[in-house]
């Protein structure tokens, strides 16, 4: 959809009663499931300019209007289509319509991937990550919202368990990263709620014809997979919303058996831990030495070295990560 914004409403107050309710929806998922108060909080926006990110920046809006914080948007032009240009005009013009900051910047992806020696969506993400982390710095946000949805979480969900993702990773992407300061205050909305609001407020968005280019896994998934499953079973994405709520409650509670594990895991620790604790324990490790995807047959080999008692096994992870089991546990570093 292109066309001029009509007049913004200012508040929630000023929103039919069915759209001021959803938003109220997304407050309390933000509150409870998201475990953040939005009282005073700075969030950034990552404004690509379609249906999702625009409703989350519209909702964040009229939410940071009542709760007494600040709303900014963040835009990335990668340089990667022709209309590129105009998404940015219109990201500047809906901005400007609500009274909301924009920091817009161009990268040149295609030029970044060919002299990293990486594949386009990998140095679009690192481009996006780089403006996110100068937004959260500049304008003192607490978290960059992300537009990911229900839709968005069920081709997730699909793709790891392609992958082999193990439990609780299989449930599908967080909710909350404290890491990297991202928040998906939509994770749970189907995109059609989204662009139910926008259509009814008579707002415009814009549409990237590469969402739906078969070269691309989950483009792949949206198409062919996604219409079956949900033919299969209509609630379909109901499902995959409980499944994410019972991932995270099971992510939260390793995350705690696990936050201390540091990079040498002792015999005495080990010991007294199920297999399933150890492999946590491992994974943590690995984690705390940057990126890369542990494969959960190299840590179950590890643990069968560990549990043999093989003295100087070392096995190699992604992201450049080496561990070795030593005579008093396991170590974990990275390779040189």
């Amino acid at each position: 959809m292109t066309g001029a914004f009509p007049a913004m409403p200012r508040s929630l107050q000023n929103l039919p009663p069915k759209w001021a309710h959803f938003c109220l929806g997304i407050e309390r998922f933000i509150s409870d499931d998201l475990a953040l108060d939005m009282t005073g909080k700075t969030l950034a926006v990552g404004l690509s300019g379609g249906a999702d990110s625009t409703a989350l920046l519209l909702c964040l809006h009229w939410l940071a209007v009542k709760n007494g914080g600040r709303v900014v948007a963040a835009h990335l032009n990668h340089r990667l289509r022709p209309e590129a240009d105009d998404d940015a005009r219109w990201a500047a013009s809906l901005c400007e319509s609500l009274g909301v900051p924009c920091v817009a910047r161009e990268a040149d992806v295609a030029a970044l991937a060919a002299s990293r020696g990486m594949g386009l969506e990998e140095a679009g993400r690192e481009a996006r990550y780089t403006l996110f982390a100068d937004v959260l710095a500049q304008h003192e946000a607490h978290f960059i919202a992300l537009g990911h949805h229900l839709d968005d979480l069920g081709e997730d969900l699909l793709l790891r368990l392609s992958r082999g993702t193990a439990w609780p990773g299989l449930s599908g992407m967080v909710g909350r990263d404290d890491g990297r300061r991202l928040l998906r205050p939509l994770l749970l909305t189907p995109k059609s709620t989204l662009t139910g609001l926008l259509t009814a407020l008579g707002v415009s968005w814009r549409e990237d014809a590469t969402n739906s280019d078969p070269r691309w896994a989950r483009n792949r998934i949206r198409s062919t997979v996604m219409p079956l499953l949900l033919q299969e079973n209509p609630n379909f994405l109901d499902a995959v919303a409980r499944l994410w709520r019972v991932g995270s409650a099971d992510r939260d509670y390793w995350d705690a058996q696990t936050a201390t594990a540091g990079t040498t895991l002792l015999d005495a620790t080990l010991a007294g831990a199920h297999r399933a604790l150890r492999l946590r324990l491992y994974k943590a490790a690995l984690d705390s030495l940057g990126p890369g995807q542990a494969l959960a047959d190299t840590l179950f080999g590890l643990d069968r070295a560990w549990q043999d008692r093989r003295i100087g096994a070392t096995f190699q992870f992604p992201g450049e990560k080496t561990a070795t089991v030593t005579g008093s546990g396991v170590v974990f570093s990275p390779r040189h």
